[in-house]
């Protein structure tokens, strides 16, 4: 793992020893490490034909989550590109916006969602997914050689581009974090070896692979040889086949959203099946419901449970707190230690380090793993990766709040900004209000968060009614981002500087809609 160049190396060892073991699996299909090496390579060499053997290029997927798209994954790793999947779930415009920002040099798409493609404007050329991976022959105009491999393979380093995941941004439009292989072989290696993983393992991978949760399951796989079993997101609808799904294949661990958590606790999940065989429960995205927590102690006692915390920017997380004693409902989870090779601390906001309790400040981030920065997006890189300190070395503002408690323990406290997390994602407000603001029919809109109740709330001032607004809201943003609950007003309140008073919005008065 230390000498790996790419994420390439240790996979292929692994292939090598655990050759007949299983590497993935998902209810319609199952590969072996041998078989996805095989597949992976197929995918890689027709991905290379059609890149013309480029390095560091663009890929772009937009598929469901399956034993192919990870073949495919990996594919494009062989070809030299860093690949960015697309939830065919958000709506055309935002994948139009995603696409615009990427630019792919190519871009795979499932069949059943070509249409979609279209709908986001795309006019370029669509591979294939099935094709990827086809044992079919095909002409050697259309598949690369080995040799081509070869070649690009000795292109690659650690400061290669290896994924791409989309967040949201202030300026209306999302960004691209882009994180390189030696990143993700440092975090990786020290996921593994404090977390103990092993080759028996039997990895659950909840999260979407276009979500950073999903780069810990699929690495920590390759590195390990453990299993991972790709869970489909309708079986959080059905409890009973979920629960049947984790038990009848021996899940081993976790590393959830919270908000998956608390479905399975949430509805008494627990009292049909209990999954005996974890070894370890680790969430992440969102504050931990204690009460949520405490169900999972209860009813999984021989498991380790630990909160993990830090954005996508710094590649996947910066610091980690394993729960060794029973919480009560109303203390808040420390966010932990730091992962080896980070520096994590608190500044004022003049830059002063925080070293005294009870002072909240901005959560910064140094040392290995910090991500590439913000792909095509040269503004937003400068304004988040800075240089710090009389060596000037790169830090990360996360832009997270957090304080030191009495016991000497860091502890989240918010957002600095008007970003904040909903549903396991992040989530800049300004993005939502740039949107609805382009609405036809709105004049003004102010979106707030409730983080006691989970929910967002959009105040707006304009002709268009609430049911249309909704409507329109469904068609241009992710699910995840669409207001809770909206509230159609007739005037806002200004501040003493002439901006909107985002106290008062809770006291505006409403329009009274013509039913």
């Amino acid at each position: 793992m230390a000498n790996s160049k790419t994420v390439l190396d240790f996979l292929e060892e692994t292939a090598t020893i655990y050759k007949d073991k299983i590497a993935v699996k998902d209810p319609e299909k199952t590969y072996t490490w041998g078989e996805l090496i095989e597949k992976s390579k197929k995918a890689g060499r027709r991905i290379a034909s059609a890149t013309n053997g480029k390095v560091g290029f663009p890929a772009a997927i937009l598929a469901d989550k399956s034993s192919d798209l990870l073949a495919v994954i990996t594919g494009i790793i062989y070809a030299g590109g860093f690949y960015v999947v697309i939830n065919p779930e958000q709506p055309a415009g935002r994948i139009e916006k995603i696409l615009d920002i990427l630019r792919p040099e190519i871009l795979i798409c499932e069949s059943k969602y070509q249409e979609k493609l279209d709908d986001a404007g795309f006019k370029g050329v669509k591979y294939d997914l099935d094709l990827m991976v086809s044992d079919s022959k095909e002409d050697s105009a259309q598949m690369a050689d080995e040799e081509a491999l070869t070649e690009i393979r000795s292109k690659l380093d650690r400061e290669s581009p290896l994924y791409g995941i989309f967040t949201s941004g202030s300026t209306g439009s999302p960004k691209c974090i882009q994180v390189n292989h030696g990143s993700v072989i440092d975090f990786i290696g020290h996921f593994v070896k404090i977390f103990d993983f092993k080759s028996d393992d039997v990895i659950a991978s909840q999260a979407p692979f276009d979500f950073d949760v999903s780069i810990k399951d699929i690495f920590t796989a390759f590195q390990t040889g453990a299993a991972l079993l790709l869970i489909p997101r309708e079986y959080f609808s059905t409890p009973k086949t979920l629960m049947d799904y984790l038990c009848d294949n021996h899940v081993t661990s976790l590393t959830w959203a919270v908000s998956a958590l608390c479905i399975i606790s949430g509805l008494n999940c627990f009292s049909y099946r209990v999954p005996n065989e974890l070894r370890r429960v680790m969430f992440s995205g969102e504050v931990m419901p204690v009460k949520q927590l405490n169900i999972w102690m209860d009813n999984v006692r021989d498991a380790r449970y630990v909160n993990l915390y830090g954005p996508s920017e710094i590649t996947c997380n910066c610091t980690y707190y394993e729960i060794t004693r029973r919480f009560s409902d109303k203390e808040k989870l420390p966010l932990g230690k730091a992962f080896p090779g980070r520096k994590v601390f608190l500044l004022d906001p003049e830059g002063n380090v925080i070293h005294e309790k009870g002072c909240p400040g901005e959560i910064c981030v140094m040392g290995e793993s910090l991500a590439v920065g913000y792909y095509n997006n040269p503004e937003e890189t400068k304004k988040h990766f800075v240089e710090f300190g009389p060596d000037k070395k790169r830090m990360y503002k996360t832009g997270d709040l957090a304080l030191y408690g009495d016991d000497g323990e860091m502890y989240f406290a918010g957002r600095k900004d008007f970003q904040i997390k909903h549903m396991g994602h992040r989530i800049e407000l300004e993005e939502i209000e740039r949107n609805t603001d382009s609405v036809e029919g709105v004049e003004r809109s102010v979106c707030a968060f409730d983080s006691k109740k989970n929910r967002i709330y959009l105040y707006y001032k304009g002709k268009i009614d609430k049911k249309t607004l909704h409507r329109k809201e469904k068609e241009n943003l992710p699910l995840y981002m669409v207001p809770n609950k909206f509230f159609h007003i007739r005037e806002f309140v200004l501040n003493k500087n002439g901006k909107i008073d985002r106290k008062a919005l809770s006291s505006l008065e409403e329009v009274i809609e013509e039913k």
